[in-house]
């Protein structure tokens, strides 16, 4: 019987039982990839992390991750790397700097190739991951009309209650999602997926899932969005925290200039709200240098706590 030790941690949060759950497997070397598909498959959660040493040659490059939903790998995601990074910081892998408060800024490597991951330090302790993302892109665009309403009739709305001034897009930042606009906190919250239609929609259109969004939000202060993501085609139907989806729709907020928001030296700082609806609220920082029309780089950040230690073994 073989025995594989994971830590599972809930992210984009600072308090347990809230944001995105996430499984880690600290220690993946002797795990094949079907049996990481398998484990992930039994963990059931929106995504499972399995940490590698980095390939011969690559000196700057601390970690590998493979990230896993239940049904296939994916090169790219936030949640994933953020509490995977809080998990191995906790385990000494990221060493605190010295006098243990501060920063420390690694490389890893994912899907999509090397990036860098910023460590937050008080006290000795990890408080916050800020990764940075790929590059802002937009894939796609629905502009015709009667499948604008097929979007909206997915997500249980009428057509009237998209927001017309935003338009629907697939984006990435790594991982490729349709961005939906919506008029109101409250009809975003009254949604009702009709799974099989909406997975039909985004998957045609080369997305990953769904992110239904709107600029109303439940809290004042630095929130300039809330959002739902679902992604019934990877057996998620409403994920409560969605990094990589997250960083390109704040990309996209700033492309098409509809934050309410002053840039600090060329950059955006503010937070997504997500998770609420299905009382996992969890939020979610955004940092995204750049201009209306012109996106340059994207930073996705924030906690993660630890919720619970074991093995798997068969």
């Amino acid at each position: 019987m073989q025995s594989y030790r994971f830590v599972q941690m809930d992210v984009f949060t600072d308090k347990v039982f809230t944001g995105n759950s996430l499984a880690v497997f600290p220690e993946a070397e002797e795990i094949s990839s079907d049996d990481m598909m398998r484990i992930a498959r039994e963990m059931n959660l929106s995504e499972t992390v399995f940490v590698l040493h980095p390939g011969a040659g690559q000196l700057e490059v601390l970690r590998r991750l493979r990230i896993f939903t239940p049904v296939r790998e994916i090169p790219f995601a936030g949640h994933p790397i953020v509490g995977t990074w809080n998990a191995l910081a906790r385990e000494g892998v990221v060493p605190p700097p010295e006098g243990g408060t501060g920063w420390q800024r690694i490389f890893h490597e994912v899907g999509i190739g090397v990036l860098p991951v910023e460590v937050e330090f008080r006290d000795g302790q990890p408080v916050q991951v800020v990764m940075t993302q790929g590059a802002f892109q937009i894939l796609d665009e629905i502009e015709d009309a009667d499948e604008q309403a097929e979007v909206a009739r997915a997500l249980g709305m009428a057509r009237e209650d998209l927001d017309e001034s935003l338009p629907i897009q697939v984006i990435t930042t790594g991982l490729p999602c349709m961005a939906v606009p919506v008029r109101s906190l409250a009809d975003l919250r009254d949604c009702r997926v009709n799974a099989a239609l909406l997975a039909d929609i985004y998957t045609r259109h080369g997305a990953g899932g769904c992110h239904a969004f709107t600029r109303e939000t439940l809290e004042v202060g630095a929130s300039r969005a809330h959002a739902r993501f679902f992604a019934p085609a990877d057996n998620i139907p409403e994920d409560p925290a969605t990094g990589s989806a997250c960083g390109a729709l704040g990309a996209y907020l700033v492309h098409h200039g509809a934050l309410t928001l002053e840039p600090e030296n060329d950059r955006y700082k503010f937070v997504i709200e997500q998770g609420d609806f299905i009382h996992r609220p969890s939020r979610i920082n955004l940092n995204v240098k750049g201009q209306t029309g012109r996106v340059e780089e994207v930073k996705v950040g924030g906690p993660s706590v630890l919720v619970a230690r074991g093995e798997v073994m068969f």
